[in-house]
C-alpha cells in the first residue's frame, strides 16, 4: 500500500472576457490518499480522505497526518499562492493543447455590470434566464463567456447600448467561433420593465 499526504486544490477555468480565468474551485485542502499497487505497477485508489469541517478540523488533521506534518498542514493556506501558480501553469498547458492563446488568471477578473434600473436587471438576469437557455448561458455582466456544446465552441455575449429613442438596450448573443450570430435577444429597458424587441 502507498499512502500519500498532500495539500490539494482544485480549479475550474473558463473564458471570461477573453481571459482564461478560474471560475470555481477550492482552497488548500489537506488530503490523505491510499493506493494499492498491482504487480504490473498499476495503482488502485483505496481511500481518499479530507479533514472534518468546523470545530473538528484541527483534531481530524492530527488524526490523519503524522505529528511531524501537523504544523505544515495546519498552515495549509500558506501554500495556496503556490497552488494557484500550479493551476495557472496547468491552464496554460491546456491552452497550448487546444491551440489557443489567452491571458491566464486564477484571480478574480473585474466585470462591468449593466447600468440599468435594478428591478429591470433582476428581471433580466434572474427571472428571464429561467425560461431562456441562451440568456442563462450569457454572462450576468457586460462581456463574454464561452461554452463547448457537443464539441462546438460558442461565445455568449451580453452588451449594452442605446435604442434610437434613447432607451437602454441589453443584447444577448450566442455566436460561433467565427462570430456568426446563432441566436440573439434584445431587450429595451423602459423604466423597470425589460421589453423584448425584434
Amino acid at each position: 500500500m502507498v499512502k500519500v499526504y498532500l495539500i490539494a486544490s482544485y480549479g475550474a477555468f473558463s473564458f471570461e472576457n477573453g481571459i482564461f480565468t478560474k471560475v470555481s474551485g477550492s482552497g488548500s485542502i489537506p488530503t490523505v490518499i491510499k493506493f494499492s499497487q498491482s504487480k504490473n505497477g498499476e495503482y488502485t485508489l483505496l481511500e481518499y480522505k479530507e479533514p472534518m469541517d468546523g470545530s473538528d478540523y484541527t483534531d481530524s488533521i492530527k488524526k490523519m497526518f503524522p505529528p511531524h506534518l501537523h504544523n505544515k498542514v495546519l498552515a495549509a493556506d500558506d501554500d495556496y499562492p503556490a497552488l494557484e501558480k500550479q493551476q495557472e501553469a496547468q491552464a496554460k498547458a491546456y491552452l497550448k493543447i487546444i491551440g489557443r492563446t489567452a491571458e491566464v488568471s486564477a484571480d478574480h477578473v473585474e466585470k462591468q455590470l449593466a447600468d440599468i434600473d435594478v428591478q429591470a436587471s433582476n428581471r433580466l438576469f434572474a427571472e428571464f434566464t429561467k425560461d431562456n437557455p441562451v440568456l442563462n448561458d450569457c454572462p450576468y455582466w457586460l462581456g463574454t463567456t464561452e461554452k463547448v456544446e457537443n464539441g462546438v465552441r460558442y461565445i455568449y455575449e451580453t452588451s449594452q447600448s442605446k435604442t434610437n429613442d434613447d432607451f437602454d438596450l441589453i443584447t444577448f448573443q450566442k455566436k460561433n467561433e467565427n462570430g456568426t450570430i446563432v441566436e440573439e435577444y434584445k431587450y429595451k429597458i423602459v423604466g423597470s420593465e425589460p421589453q423584448l424587441i425584434d
